[in-house]
């Protein structure tokens, strides 16, 4: 059984799903993929976001991330993270630690959340705030940050390099260790929603941040828990370590659920795969044509990746092949290992 074919078998739901809970923010991000700032008019009411929880613990999901948007600005939010939490699944929130103090905390800990990601994507405000679009959010993820610490809650720094904040990646995971933090997590830029191509790095620079996490990764073992998203990270490691990655897990290992109720393969990727006001989330996630399709690595048959000896290991990136060519089947452009014919 090839490897791809055994997780699938292991894990009949997304090991890891991301619900998008609102669209509410008080941040203007500049590489939002939700495009989040209002609060959608078709949101999920309370009656539903519950059961869709029920079908989720149903189906199987053991990571639950709550995401937005500014997830915490949801009245319900707390409803929701009890009802995941107290029917097995790991729930985190990720947040831009604007509305974090001491009570917030306290109702964290009483939802049974497990862990809360604050995003810093600059070491400094000016960074920071240029690609957030908020003056004094730095601040506040700062204090967000050493707040969640004193209250003994699981903190992550996220962090998406683009164009405007790429060579802080160091500096921001120093930042991370000094106020605390249990790890690190990178999140590959991809230009969907509000982001714009202009803020994609070259393949290259993409390689050379890989590069150096994985150099940290090693240097802050035991001390600071450093991650990323990535499929082409397989190809750079050892054999023993490369073993436990499967390339773009979308379709498969994770998931998205919009805030209206699409289910779509990851986070990044904007197909819809079913609707949970017309499909179960197990009807979808079994037997969606969409989902197959992106699981299915022998229909790469174009562009870099159609070619590419490594198509089982890593798939390429479903999201950045459908954000340049709009066909999640086409190449990876955002691929060093086998460069497309114009690099973005």
């Amino acid at each position: 059984m090839s490897n791809i074919a055994a997780i699938q078998d292991q894990f009949k739901a997304p090991f890891y799903l991301v619900w998008e809970i609102t669209l509410l923010c008080n941040a203007s991000c500049v590489h939002c993929y939700s495009g989040a700032g209002r609060r959608h008019p078709d949101e999920l009411d309370a009656e539903e976001a519950l059961s869709v929880v029920d079908q989720l613990a149903e189906a199987g999901v053991l990571l639950l991330g709550l995401s937005g948007g500014e997830a915490l600005l949801r009245p319900d939010w707390m409803d929701i993270a009890s009802r995941a939490s107290s029917k097995g699944m790991m729930v985190s929130i990720g947040t831009n630690g604007a509305v974090i103090d001491d009570e917030m905390c306290r109702r964290i800990i009483e939802a049974g959340v497990s862990g809360i990601c604050v995003s810093i994507d600059g070491a400094t405000a000016e960074v920071h705030e240029q690609v957030r679009g908020v003056k004094g959010l730095y601040d506040k993820a700062v204090s967000a940050i050493e707040t969640l610490v004193k209250h003994g809650i699981n903190v992550t720094v996220g962090y998406t390099p683009t164009r405007l904040n790429f060579r802080d990646g160091r500096k921001v995971v120093e930042l991370a260790a000094r106020l605390g933090a249990n790890g690190v997590n990178l999140s590959e830029f991809i230009p969907t929603g509000r982001g714009d191509q202009a803020l994609a790095l070259t393949p290259n620079e993409l390689r050379d941040v890989i590069v150096e996490w994985i150099s940290m990764q090693q240097e802050y073992a035991g001390k600071l828990k450093i991650y990323w998203h990535d499929c082409r990270v397989a190809l750079m490691l050892p054999p023993e370590q490369a073993a436990q990655y499967i390339g773009c897990g979308a379709g498969y290992v994770t998931a998205r659920i919009t805030v209206n109720g699409d289910v779509t393969p990851c986070v990044t990727l904007p197909l819809t795969a079913g609707n949970l006001r017309e499909q179960s989330f197990q009807d979808i996630w079994s037997y969606s044509p969409v989902l197959a399709n992106i699981r299915d690595r022998t229909t790469r048959n174009e562009g870099n990746c159609g070619t590419c000896e490594h198509k089982f290991i890593c798939g390429g990136c479903r999201s950045a092949a459908l954000a340049y060519h709009n066909d999640a089947s086409m190449g990876d452009p955002y691929c060093w290992v086998v460069p497309e014919a114009v690099q973005v």
